[in-house]
């Protein structure tokens, strides 16, 4: 056993040392292979690397390993109704904030976002920005242009650049005209434009493919769970995907409006419930909440 020194007291002249604490066989004995065994896998493929896997690599002499790749990621908005911050904002006219938002959740992943230039709704606009975007990037993530307006050029635009619409629409609340494509082998995910909207999407449907992208193996939320501090319904027939802050006792509340363009709710909320169509969850209901930042 080794005993610690601070619960020791030595005595030179007696050439003794006196223990002032119970000793068991073996303590503070540290024994070879008791952390990581011979021919042990340290860290799996699929692993994420953290500070605590960065120091296990060190400690058992790996000075480099081979990562999955860090995707480029094409940031794109269109609309002709948004403009660049500090610009004056004109009549009818609003800030584009998904590009902002959403460069910081491709970051949170490992991702490398690269944002680009407002594209206006024209279509010759549209098409300049993708073919620049597709070929400077691994994935392009646009917001706004998808759904069924005159001024949606995004579809079209693709298919003008050789690409393919393999999905269009998805029956969840927000985030209905979501659009998945692709062209010269890389996908492009068409996000709603409204910011609850495209950060549900990003969430659900982007940010699991981002991921595996990179070899990950695991791709879901974070979840935790908790009871409603209040009742929760679901009128329509798509799933809700609700906007709530839960605190560190597990009680969920609204984070607020539930509108897509909301933006108020969408920075108090740390998490999202996903709640059924034609669904009352009750009061003090325990459920599942899908972690944000997670």
């Amino acid at each position: 056993a080794v005993i610690m020194q601070e619960y020791c007291i030595p005595d030179a002249k007696k050439n003794i040392i006196q223990c002032l604490d119970h000793i068991c066989p073996w303590e503070n004995i540290r024994m070879q292979g008791e952390d990581v065994k011979s021919e042990e896998i340290v860290v799996g493929r699929g692993t994420k690397i953290n500070s605590g896997a960065i120091g296990l690599l060190a400690a058992t002499g790996h000075h480099e390993v081979n990562v999955g790749q860090q995707p480029k990621i094409a940031l794109v908005a269109t609309g002709s109704e948004l403009v660049e911050a500090p610009s004056r904002l004109a009549p009818g006219k609003i800030y584009d904030s998904n590009r902002s938002m959403l460069a910081s959740m491709v970051s949170l992943i490992n991702g490398l976002p690269k944002t680009y230039p407002i594209v206006n709704d024209t279509l010759d606009e549209t098409v300049t920005a993708l073919e620049k975007a597709f070929n400077e990037n691994d994935v392009i993530l646009t917001s706004g242009g998808v759904s069924v307006g005159d001024h949606d050029h995004v579809k079209p635009a693709l298919e003008k650049l050789g690409g393919q619409i393999d999905l269009w629409k998805v029956s969840i609340k927000p985030g209905k005209p979501f659009m998945l494509g692709q062209a010269f082998d890389k996908p492009l995910f068409g996000l709603p434009g409204n910011p609850a909207s495209a950060l549900v999407t990003y969430l659900l449907l982007v940010r699991p493919a981002l991921l595996k992208m990179q070899g990950a193996s695991n791709c879901r939320l974070a979840r935790r769970h908790g009871h409603l501090a209040m009742e929760m319904i679901n009128r329509g027939d798509r799933r809700h995907f609700v906007r709530v802050a839960i605190d560190e006792q597990g009680e969920i509340t609204s984070a607020g409006g539930q509108r897509s363009h909301m933006l108020g709710s969408l920075a108090k909320a740390n998490g999202i419930i996903d709640v059924a169509a034609n669904t009352r969850l009750a009061s003090g209901e325990k459920v599942e909440v899908l972690m944000i930042d997670g």
